[in-house]
């Protein structure tokens, strides 16, 4: 689940973390809207409440497909690029 920053250029790799870094506070924002708890967002995508609690506290990001299916969910626009 943790994202490969190694991967990313070291010239934007400030911002690709930082990017990340907003994905987690718009997940736990949008659960504290939603009303639920951690455990109830993992039981509801059948996901280890670790890997929300990761998530929320920036210690681990998810992957691509996971991000989009935890947005998806909980209806969460996903926007890349300028488009």
């Amino acid at each position: 689940m943790a994202a490969r920053l190694d991967k990313v250029p070291p010239k934007h790799r400030k911002a690709v973390e930082a990017q990340l870094r907003n994905i987690s506070i718009v997940i736990q924002a949008r659960r504290k809207e939603l009303g639920i708890t951690q455990e109830q967002l993992a039981e509801s995508l059948d996901l280890a409440v670790m890997t929300i609690q990761f998530i929320e506290q920036q210690q681990r990001y998810p992957s691509l497909p996971v991000l989009f299916y935890i947005c998806k969910a909980m209806d969460i626009t996903v926007k890349i690029g300028n488009i």
